[in-house]
């Protein structure tokens, strides 16, 4: 492995573990369309324009999106944005401080009680949920009279979306499904151009590639626990971890099928050993020993600069085809003392032209419809964006974050061989329940 590649692992290590790891579950449904919606991707009222007069500072908290290695050109892409927003609002000064991963809901949360938080900032779909129902953001319905919203994903607006209030506007979109190693694929004497789109089909593949000493794919356990792990099997099933009506159902019929694949893959050595608490498998695909690997378009840069061969496949069906894929989005605090000014840059930061520069640089899916074409002509990316269409970005409830360790605890104890799949769902259900309680 290049020396490059290393700083670019441990980056996308980092990225995955915290940006992709809160595990989250039910999508919300489509927001209340905002009133106003004009026909141009970033169409605003010219009237608005011309009389809106804001000016006072705002500070905008952002985070590595990506690599040291790019960090220069991440650094252009914020300063074209600010420079288009002051092209329209010169009497504004915008600062942009990065914050690391680590610990920021909390650095977040910590400085908005404070009074001295940023005026806008970024959130997941699972935190979107609890930061609304501790009244720290800021309902955006009414400022978007301006912003063509129609022009946005509806899967991503529903992700700023909470008791029909938007309260983020999203600027990315990813999606997750599994990469496979060609080369394995044909030591098992299978096609790459006929790759498994159900359950049924990767299991006979999997066999065939335990049996010839490799492993089936990956299932860190630990912190990436939920999302790129457990959910999106348990979509598949037909399963949930809360329904519409908030009844927890993890434990359900699906629900324990799911935990009985998951120990069955464990016993069967189709994952690693190392499934209880690792958190990073990828290496064991890129070093040829996994036929498969959950991973999303930043994957592909890794495998690329490595030289690996590899293809792209489809999230499996059981009773249904479903993945997980995060969004990303920028929020407002309620507590902004520059409130429109603050929601204008969100505008800003969320038009094509933003969304264009700021996904071509990361590899992640613009959120909206009218910057897709960055896209065109690579297949690769063309791909994510057909898994995203069936992609939900996590459990959107209060206690989606507290419950990923609750629930990992109970598949480790399981693999571990302490628990049945019965028990551990039932224990699983039992410890959500009680985080739904203390609400």
């Amino acid at each position: 492995m290049t020396k490059k590649t290393s700083a670019l692992l441990l980056s996308v290590v980092l990225l995955f573990s915290v940006l992709l790891a809160g595990c989250g579950g039910k999508d919300s449904g489509s927001p209340t369309p905002a009133p106003g919606n004009t026909n141009s991707p970033n169409a605003s009222s010219d009237e608005n324009q011309s009389t809106k007069k804001l000016s006072g500072n705002i500070t905008v908290w952002v985070h590595p999106y990506v690599g040291d290695e790019l960090k220069d050109e991440m650094n252009t892409v914020w300063n074209q944005i600010v420079s288009s927003y002051n092209s329209k609002y010169p009497d504004v000064k915008v600062k942009i401080e990065e914050i690391p991963w680590k610990n920021r809901e909390q650095k977040i949360l910590t400085a908005l009680a404070a009074n001295n938080g940023p005026d806008v900032f970024y959130q997941l779909p699972d935190q979107i949920p609890q930061f609304a129902t501790k009244k720290v953001l800021e309902p955006l319905n009414s400022y978007m009279d301006d912003n063509n919203m129609e022009d946005y994903n509806q899967g991503a607006l529903a992700a700023g979306t909470y008791e029909n209030n938007l309260y983020a506007l999203p600027i990315l979109q990813e999606a997750q499904t599994l990469i496979y190693n060609t080369d394995i694929i044909q030591a098992i004497g299978e096609d790459p151009a006929k790759l498994p789109t159900t359950w049924d089909e990767f299991n006979v593949w999997a066999e065939k590639a335990v049996a010839q000493g490799f492993l089936a794919r990956d299932f860190p356990g630990g912190i990436a626990c939920c999302n790129s792990t457990l959910y999106p099997i348990l979509w598949q099933q037909g399963g949930d971890v809360i329904d519409s009506d908030g009844k927890v159902i993890i434990n359900n019929d699906q629900g324990v099928a799911t935990f009985q694949m998951i120990k069955d893959m464990y016993d069967n050595n189709w994952i690693p050993k190392d499934s209880i608490s690792n958190q990073d498998q990828f290496p064991e695909f890129l070093s040829g020993k996994m036929l498969a690997v959950w991973g999303s378009g930043y994957s592909l840069g890794i495998l690329k600069e490595e030289g690996k061969n590899f293809v792209l496949g489809s999230p499996l069906k059981g009773q249904e085809q479903s993945s997980f894929g995060t969004v990303g989005l920028f929020a407002v605090p309620s507590n902004s003392k520059n409130k429109e000014a603050a929601v204008e840059f969100i505008k800003e930061l969320t038009n094509t032209e933003s969304q264009k520069v700021f996904n071509q640089l990361t590899k992640y899916i613009p959120a909206r419809q009218s910057a897709a074409d960055i896209y065109d002509g690579d297949e690769e990316m063309q791909k994510f964006i057909e898994v995203a269409a069936v992609s939900r970005p996590g459990v959107m409830s209060p206690v989606a974050r507290t419950i990923m360790p609750k629930i990992q605890a109970e598949i480790s104890a399981m693999l571990e061989g302490g628990k049945t799949p019965q028990a551990a769902a039932d224990d699983a259900a039992k410890a959500i329940e009680d985080e739904l309680n203390k609400r």
